[in-house]
């Protein structure tokens, strides 16, 4: 079976929606017809070439169950959050350092990128507490708020297979309770939920303040009725002016109105601030928080993503010594490396430079970051000003070492290469 080649796939859509977008238009005159199709069509002036990003690997730090063989976690927690084959969950670095924020009763906020697991950060802590506490007790523990609610169908659907897993282990229901509540539930569903608290209830910020006001609702985050310990909004960044200030005022009513002073606030985002000095973005992201939430949020207390290199060592992006030209010109030259040979892969030296190119930089502290994504054509361009190869040569070699760094295995079992493309049309 062939591996899917995205570049392909990639320019069939968007040869295909010109074809779509040119037979709207008619054209009598050639001159006119000519022109448009070379300079529109043809150089594709309508949608500009798609971004390219590597996705970064993450530092990996302790598995749930062995967090939970020391103590700092429930043994429950342990038997929850296992994979399909039965293994425990191995934690991140961020994750860890923000699991134990919210162990410690600390507010945090988790500034990583997409697919760096943010929902475990907030969702270990809230399962230790219900576990630690009376889980037979029908009361709300944690509010996770999400701006959309195709976010709170999706995080459901996550937690529906966590349960569904446990139960097929253990022959037992999952002892953590979960409920959307997003106001497209049935009469049914909202009675069954009204009558039947979750611990964790799932909702948006519309629904949130009508728990406010309905007297029907209002045991979910009333003190007497309650026993709210966590509130999460996810997606921080969407918050902004009206809005952002609007849900600020409900935060504070809804922290008021749960009678508990230490009420753990949590916000996760992928998209906060940008910054060379991870001081300087912590404590922006700090002051945000806490005037968003109404409490005081620590710098510190603002957790990045921490990333590693897939690739051990290779040329760097701005190799300007002629040494790394010299590698280069001749990795351009030299066959690609096979599929199953990650010794050959890793020193490649274009694997080295791909890395440090499209997926990874350091900032002025040293700390790994993600690079802002960039064009193929621009990498090649980078790569033929090194190399004084034409550029067309360096994107078709870039393109298929991309491709095959898909296939290759890095000795953690994972891909030595994962990358998206973005690609944007116009109107």
């Amino acid at each position: 079976m062939l591996p899917m080649n995205i570049f392909a796939i990639h320019d069939e859509v968007i040869d295909r929606y010109g074809d779509y977008v040119q037979s709207f238009l008619s054209i009598a005159d050639d001159d006119i017809r000519e022109f448009i199709g070379q300079g529109i069509f043809d150089d594709r002036a309508l949608w500009p070439n798609a971004l390219l990003q590597l996705n970064p690997a993450y530092e990996k730090a302790a598995t749930v169950a062995s967090l939970a063989a020391k103590g700092v976690l429930q043994p429950g927690c342990a038997e929850i959050f296992r994979d399909e084959k039965g293994e425990s969950f191995r934690l991140y670095q961020h994750q860890k350092e923000a699991v134990d924020k919210g162990l410690a009763g600390e507010h945090f906020v988790v500034t990583s990128g997409t697919g760096s697991g943010k929902t475990l950060t907030y969702f270990l802590p809230i399962f230790d507490a219900v576990l630690r506490g009376n889980p037979k007790e029908p009361r709300v523990w944690a509010i996770v708020v999400y701006p959309m609610n195709a976010l709170v169908n999706s995080q459901e659907a996550a937690l529906r297979e966590l349960a569904d897993l446990y139960q097929a282990r253990t022959g037992r229901p999952m002892p953590v309770r979960f409920a959307k509540y997003t106001g497209q539930e049935d009469d049914a569903e909202k009675l069954r939920i009204q009558q039947n608290p979750p611990h964790i209830l799932l909702t948006n910020y519309v629904m949130l303040e009508l728990m406010l006001v309905r007297p029907r609702e209002r045991h979910f985050i009333d003190r007497a009725s309650s026993a709210l310990r966590f509130l999460v909004m996810d997606e921080l960044h969407t918050y902004r002016g009206r809005q952002g200030a609007d849900v600020a005022l409900l935060i504070r009513r809804l922290r008021e109105r749960s009678g508990n002073p230490h009420l753990i606030c949590i916000g996760t985002s992928a998209t906060m601030v940008s910054g060379d000095s991870q001081g300087e973005r912590r404590e922006a992201v700090a002051q945000f928080a806490t005037k968003f939430f109404g409490v005081q949020i620590k710098p510190e207390n603002v957790v990045e993503e921490t990333l590693r290199r897939v690739i051990p060592s290779g040329a760097p992006a701005d190799a300007a010594a002629s040494h790394d030209a010299v590698a280069l010109r001749q990795a351009l030259l030299d066959p690609l490396p096979a599929a199953d040979d990650w010794p050959a892969f890793a020193a490649n030296p274009l694997s080295g430079w791909i890395e440090d190119t499209f997926g990874l930089y350091q900032d002025e502290g040293g700390v790994l970051r993600r690079r802002v994504p960039t064009t193929l054509a621009a990498g090649a361009r980078q790569l033929a000003d090194i190399t004084q190869f034409d550029p067309k040569v360096c994107e078709v070699r870039l393109r298929a070492m991309l491709l095959l760094g898909t296939q290759v295995r890095a000795p953690d079992g994972g891909q030595a290469f994962v990358f998206k493309l973005h690609q944007f049309i116009s109107q």
